[in-house]
C-alpha cells in the first residue's frame, strides 16, 4: 500500500515539476532568444531540469507516502469494528 501510494506520488510531482520546467524553458527559450539557439538550447536545459526535478520529487512523494499512510492507519482504526478485534 505504502509503496503503490509513493510511486503515483512521485510521478505525479515528477509530471507537474518536468510539465511546469519545460513550459518555462520554451518559454525563455522561444521567446528570448533566436530560434537557432533556443533550438539547440531546449533539449540540454530540459535534460538539466529533469535531472534537477527527480530528487524533489522522490523526496515529495516519500514525505507524501508517509502522510498517507498515517492517515490510512488512523482511517482504519477509526472505522474498525469494536467486534472485529482490529
Amino acid at each position: 500500500m505504502f509503496e503503490k501510494t509513493a510511486l503515483a506520488t512521485a510521478k505525479t510531482l515528477y509530471g507537474l515539476t518536468l510539465g511546469s520546467a519545460a513550459a518555462w524553458l520554451a518559454w525563455v527559450c522561444f521567446a528570448n532568444l533566436p530560434f537557432w539557439v533556443a533550438l539547440f538550447l531546449f533539449p540540454f536545459a530540459l535534460t538539466l531540469a529533469a535531472m534537477a526535478g527527480a530528487p524533489l520529487a522522490a523526496g515529495a512523494s516519500f514525505i507524501g507516502g508517509l502522510l498517507m499512510a498515517g492517515v490510512v492507519c488512523i482511517g482504519r482504526k477509526a472505522t474498525a469494528s469494536s467486534r472485529s478485534g482490529a
